[in-house]
């Protein structure tokens, strides 16, 4: 006997249909699923827009890096997007539930950064060299986006969704 999924099982009898339907509204009542994973599902499903390049994550200490080498398991993670003309390299460091990213633009451009998480997006402007900060940001997904001040013709970017 192999092993079958609902969309290989044939018609379900219409006591079984009755009862999932129970167990659906009963899941929907009583253990519905957070406001901010709804939100971070659907903020995943509009990843990238038509005015906006994907900055493709290149690399992740947490999984490129073997925790033995150079830092420890409680050091900060680091992660680096990667885009056509851009690289955005961030380190992330934990207090709690909460993260700081700390990250910088290469080549170094003013942008405005908008830091997408669970909590909602908290935005933080670049300095000349490229470097910025933003501090409280919510475990789970995150995404930046990233919007240069100069030229005004220049390319927006959009990193991929990472869980923090």
């Amino acid at each position: 006997m192999g092993h079958e999924t609902f969309e290989q099982n044939e018609a379900l009898d219409p006591q079984e249909e009755r009862l999932l339907e129970e167990l659906r509204g009963a899941a929907g009542r009583f253990d519905p699923p957070p406001a901010s994973v709804v939100e971070a599902a659907r903020a995943s499903l509009t990843w990238r827009t038509i005015d906006a390049e994907l900055a493709a994550l290149a690399f992740d200490s947490a999984v490129d890096q073997p925790v033995s080498a150079i830092r420890g398991a409680d050091g900060p993670r680091q992660l680096t997007f990667d885009a056509p003309g851009l690289s955005i390299e961030v380190e992330v460091s934990s207090a709690g539930t909460r993260r700081r990213l700390t990250g910088q633009l290469t080549p170094p451009r003013r942008s405005r950064i908008d830091v997408r998480h669970a909590g909602g997006i908290t935005t933080v402007d670049t300095d000349a060299l490229g470097r910025f900060q933003a501090d409280a940001i919510s475990a789970g997904p995150v995404s930046l986006r990233c919007h240069p001040s100069t030229p005004p013709s220049a390319p927006r970017f959009v990193t991929e969704w990472v869980p923090l």
